[in-house]
């Protein structure tokens, strides 16, 4: 993988924690050859965090489309029944992140506008409170 394209990433995977970090006290990057970004833990309980990032926005249409499939040189790409808790979609340019449940498609898109103006920690709180 490029060193941009990995800087892309990884700025991704700090924004996320950084946000995690103000609903959780416990927040970790994991190694890149495991299947979640992000390990945290609320109310007792682990979470396991799939980041995607993307550093441009999709110019035909003016919205975000992310892959939501493992990488291009993962065998299977598609990720097994509770293997993600939670996806965090990163638009580097606005700096935000929006949080979904994993959902049953290969790519997701958002709005600009959504993407711009997302609270990420009242999004992340919602989720949770889904979750329990």
């Amino acid at each position: 993988m490029p060193l941009a394209t990995e800087r892309v990433g990884r700025f991704g995977e700090y924004l996320t924690a950084a946000i995690l970090s103000q609903v959780s006290d416990t927040v970790t990057i994991v190694p890149h050859n495991a299947s979640a970004d992000i390990i945290f833990e609320h109310n007792l309980k682990l979470y396991k965090c799939q980041v995607k990032t993307q550093s441009k926005i999709e110019e035909r249409r003016g919205n975000w489309r992310f892959d939501m499939r493992k990488g291009q040189h993962a065998k299977n790409r598609q990720y097994k029944n509770n293997e993600i808790d939670v996806f965090a979609f990163v638009a580097v340019p606005h700096k935000n992140v929006v949080f979904s449940k994993p959902l049953d498609q290969a790519q997701l898109t958002i709005i600009d506008e959504h993407m711009k103006n997302n609270d990420a920690v009242k999004n992340i709180k919602d989720i949770l409170e889904d979750l329990s």
